[in-house]
């Protein structure tokens, strides 16, 4: 048994319609407004929703990863990319507890109700008193607002990366 993410509702923004689908490993682009930066994707549909639920699932992250690369369409994954990988999911949910729910910002998962965080992600330096999908339980348009804007991202961008 281990650690992982199913998709926890359809508040706000989901494009999802599986039932009790797990969440896709992160996978970011460079155009992170998109929704790559701050969506969660569906192993199973690949489409996005926001909140994510830690459950216990019956398998390893050695089953999990191959699986969901095999979905994605990557034929030649080896097993150091799959060792990799599932300890970087090991260790991204290692922090939280079964039943938590989840989302995903710029190369990291944070607890729906973290406040205030900052952090350097992938992309940009994050600075903010309240999570934007926090904000968006009672203002859904908060989402979007700040984390699909060009501007919010290339204001905040790492320039050494």
């Amino acid at each position: 048994m281990v650690k992982y993410l199913a998709k926890a509702n359809d508040n706000v923004l989901s494009h999802c319609r599986c039932v009790e689908p797990l969440a896709s490993l992160p996978g970011q682009l460079d155009c992170p407004w998109c929704g790559c930066g701050w969506l969660i994707a569906c192993a199973t549909c690949r489409r996005a929703f926001v909140y994510a639920k830690v459950i216990e699932v019956d398998a390893s992250y050695e089953q999990l990863v191959p699986a969901d690369h095999e979905r994605r369409g990557h034929a030649a994954i080896n097993e150091s990319h799959i060792r990799h990988d599932a300890e970087v999911m090991e260790d991204m949910l290692s922090p939280f507890s079964v039943g938590d729910i989840i989302v995903y910002l710029d190369g990291l998962y944070h607890a729906v109700d973290d406040a205030p965080v900052e952090f350097d992600g992938m992309h940009a330096h994050h600075k903010l008193d309240q999570l934007p999908h926090a904000a968006a339980l009672t203002r859904p348009e908060a989402l979007r607002e700040v984390l699909g804007e060009p501007d919010y991202w290339r204001s905040r961008e790492h320039k050494d990366r």
